[in-house]
């Protein structure tokens, strides 16, 4: 199993190396560097935090949507917890330099990443509360997770595995939301 684990992260740091953009893309001044600053910050919990504001403040008076508001905050609330177990048990070490407003604490560690959690929860509920629009929420989680792995805050199993606790989560939490408003 110990030699199954080394040959996985080996080919997850190969491919997370082939992915970070170059120290000349790095710059100010290059368009991916932009791209990817702007994309990391798309799955910020603050920025979260707002939308389940709105959305909150969207659904007074229709109690399926309030339901659906407060399935769609446990399974963010859920997902931070389970992340940062995690994290504190496994204590991967970040990629890059970890200076990337990353420092002590439960943070500074890279598996599994946070950010790929909260895009779990966004694909599990994008389509519940912006059905047209609901179908977007993927090139949103690839933008998310590429700039992660681009910036070298995060291996690409992290962000794999940070999606994968939270989407999970959120299905347990969403079918449970639906099987109460049914029965």
């Amino acid at each position: 199993m110990r030699r199954l684990l080394a040959l996985l992260c080996g080919l997850d740091e190969h491919l997370t190396a082939r992915t970070a953009l170059s120290e000349e893309q790095l710059t100010r001044r290059h368009p991916l560097f932009w791209l990817a600053h702007v994309g990391a910050h798309l799955g910020d919990s603050i920025v979260w935090l707002l939308v389940t504001l709105f959305l909150w403040r969207q659904s007074r008076g229709g109690r399926q949507t309030q339901s659906s508001v407060v399935g769609w905050t446990l399974s963010f609330a859920g997902s931070v917890l389970g992340t940062l177990l995690v994290k504190q048990a496994v204590r991967r070490p970040r990629p890059g330099s970890g200076q990337f407003l990353y420092g002590g604490g439960p943070d500074a560690h890279s598996f599994p990443s946070g950010h790929g959690a909260r895009c779990g929860v966004i694909l599990t509920w994008a389509t519940a509360f912006w059905p047209g629009a609901g179908k977007l929420a993927p090139l949103l989680v690839l933008w998310i997770g590429w700039a992660r792995v681009a910036l070298n805050i995060h291996y690409i199993g992290d962000v794999v595995a940070g999606l994968v606790l939270g989407a999970g989560l959120s299905r347990i939490i969403r079918k449970r939301a639906m099987a109460r408003r049914a029965g």
